[in-house]
């Protein structure tokens, strides 16, 4: 059955409702302190840039039952994978791949990407480096009734958009740690263009 994009989005916005009413209170103070603490850390970034990506994953933890989302469900690996240098070095220095350098930020259109550009990093329709992956794949979920809206041909339809939270205390605390140490930004594809055919 057709959904109106009103239709959709009243149906995720109940989703995300419960989704944030699943979180427990402790778990919901810890993410919004987040930002704060994360400059208070005192440790290396690469220790605080970890604060981040496993606050994430123990907010997201909470997330399977309302999301669409499903193991060997790739289509979000086709899309722009932004990260910053700083953390294509953590994951570089993780997986033993050394990425690319990039002398500035390059900016990618929506649209660049799609079926025929899979992530490198993607093996078979599952993520080969998921205990390392970057924060927006962390955060990327669906949260609508089904995958209508990742599939590929229907990605360049007007009322297109994958309804998803925003957690700002996670891109807030993100951005603290690597301000001052390697914000160039680009794709994933940039930094790893071979995945890990690159391995040295």
């Amino acid at each position: 059955m057709t959904r109106t994009p009103k239709e959709t989005q009243a149906y995720a916005d109940k989703q995300l409702d419960a989704f944030f009413d699943s979180v427990t209170p402790e778990l919901k103070a810890h993410v919004v302190s987040l930002p704060r603490r994360i400059t208070q850390i005192s440790a290396r970034p690469v220790i605080r840039l970890k604060e981040v990506l496993n606050t994430a994953d123990q907010i997201f933890e909470h997330a399977g039952k309302f999301a669409a989302c499903a193991r060997g469900c790739g289509h979000c690996c086709h899309v722009s994978v932004p990260i910053t240098q700083f953390e294509a070095r953590y994951m570089g220095d993780n997986l033993g791949i050394t990425p690319v350098e990039l002398k500035q930020t390059i900016k990618h259109e929506l649209t660049e990407y799609g079926s025929h550009t899979p992530c490198p990093f993607l093996k078979q329709g599952e993520c080969s480096i998921y205990e390392f992956r970057p924060l927006t794949c962390r955060m990327h979920m669906n949260f609508d009734v089904d995958n209508y809206w990742c599939l590929h041909e229907n990605w360049q339809k007007p009322e297109a958009e994958i309804p998803r939270p925003t957690i700002q205390p996670l891109i807030d605390a993100y951005h603290s740690v690597i301000s001052n140490v390697a914000p160039i930004m680009g794709d994933i594809r940039d930094f790893f263009p071979h995945g890990k055919e690159d391995l040295t």
